[in-house]
């Protein structure tokens, strides 16, 4: 009895320091950020439209428990300056663009990469709940980003591919969104260096395609070229298009087209089931910029 009482001590003594190590060595494991349930939208000077409007209170009722935020041309310059003071460039950069598209285009991944949640244009409609955007298999993965391609399927092969940028869903501190927006940052004050004059003086003429400069394919050149730099190997095209399900790479899960772009895809033999519907409103497309 007493070899037993003596052994049952000692393996207690050494059970519980092991116990004791493993709770504090869980507590030191950094826990994956989840993507919060943040909803953001931004408005125009004119203001939310009847339809922009309904396609909005569609999108909330399906998902009452997101935060959501709408910003306004204001609120939005305040936001920047108040939540990048750390990064005086992206506060001047943003405060001194004066074309409205590429402060909107600016703005989205400036407000994901500070707090993270889901970025919806105004002319985007709800089809399923924002829960339903991650497919069930990845719900317990590492996921920090998640961009649907706008083109992928039924465009032959001389075009290039690029994510939709009127959804975005990421976690806060986002590595690839950062990529986007020093990228942005460099490439703005890259032009208004060429042209001679302050980023407050850049106009709609003087910038190049808006969608290489701020819009989808900065968004998809961005990510793509973080992702390259964390595997230290290019990033196979193929194995990450024409998709029909979503495929997961490092923590960036991309969509096949039918998932945020049904109608820019041509699927032959039917799609899966689209995520939200964008309606083309096209508000940027004048001579300003957008809105004025």
């Amino acid at each position: 009895m007493p070899t037993f009482t003596k052994c049952s001590t000692t393996s207690m003594v050494i059970l519980t320091t092991i116990l004791f190590m493993l709770y504090n060595y869980t507590r030191e494991i950094p826990r994956i950020a989840p993507i919060p349930p943040k909803l953001w939208y931004k408005t125009g000077p004119k203001g939310l439209s009847d339809q922009s409007e309904s396609w909005l209170r569609e999108c909330l009722h399906k998902n009452p428990m997101h935060d959501t935020q709408i910003l306004t041309d204001e609120t939005g310059d305040e936001y920047v300056s108040l939540h990048y003071a750390h990064r005086p460039d992206v506060v001047y950069t943003y405060l001194g663009l004066q074309i409205p598209i590429l402060k909107a285009d600016f703005l989205r991944y400036l407000l994901l990469f500070a707090e993270g949640g889901v970025w919806s244009d105004l002319d985007v409609s709800c089809e399923v709940p924002i829960a339903e955007y991650v497919a069930r298999e990845y719900r317990h993965a590492d996921v920090g980003l998640v961009v649907g391609w706008e083109f992928d399927v039924g465009w032959g092969d001389n075009f290039i591919r690029q994510f939709a940028s009127w959804t975005i869903m990421a976690r806060a501190g986002c590595v690839h969104l950062g990529v986007v927006i020093d990228e942005i940052v460099a490439a703005v004050r890259s032009k208004a260096l060429v042209w001679g004059v302050g980023v407050e003086g850049l106009t709609i003429d003087m910038v190049g395609d808006i969608i290489d400069l701020t819009g989808p394919r900065r968004l998809t050149g961005g990510v793509l070229r973080s992702l390259e730099k964390i595997r230290n190997e290019a990033v196979d095209i193929q194995s990450i298009s024409s998709l029909m399900e979503p495929v997961l790479v490092e923590d960036v899960l991309i969509l096949p087209g039918f998932a945020f772009a049904a109608s820019s895809n041509n699927y032959v033999n039917g799609s899966g089931v689209a995520l939200v519907t964008h309606h083309y409103a096209g508000s940027w497309k004048n001579h300003h910029g957008g809105e004025m």
